[in-house]
């Protein structure tokens, strides 16, 4: 097993994935505690589930992106084709954490962000680029 993280919060489980990298471990600490292994395709499972069930519950995701330190992944692979009954733009981002992410654009908003991430590689390092939102 490589070394275990613990939640967020130290009463929190303790996750650990196993030394062949194909299972991870979580142990809840419960009275008495209690493990559930999960290999792949289960941890796709539980995040697909979670995320379905995080969408309904309240608070909601705030609608104003927190400013501050992110986690992001760096150079992801990305497609995108055009929706042929709609014509909007449809959008996938592999994250290493969530697998493939799919994002429907309407096409005024796939036409916006297309000019601004155009705007943003021209400036390159010269200057700090604006930030955008939607």
């Amino acid at each position: 097993m490589t070394e275990p993280k613990r939640s967020s919060t130290n009463a929190g489980p303790i996750w650990a994935l196993s030394g062949d990298h194909k299972s991870v471990t979580v142990t809840f600490p419960t009275n008495p505690p209690v493990s559930l292994t999960l290999d792949a395709a289960g941890v796709e499972d539980m995040l697909r589930n979670l995320g379905e069930f995080r969408s309904e519950m309240k608070p909601e995701i705030s609608a104003e992106y927190p400013v501050g330190r992110i986690d992001a992944i760096r150079d992801p692979m990305w497609m995108t084709r055009l929706d042929p009954l709609q014509g909007d733009s449809i959008v996938h981002i592999r994250d290493l954490r969530y697998g493939w992410l799919h994002y429907v654009l309407p096409a005024g908003d796939a036409g916006a962000l297309g000019g601004f991430l155009q705007k943003q590689a021209e400036a390159g390092a010269r200057s700090a680029p604006p930030t955008q939102k939607n």
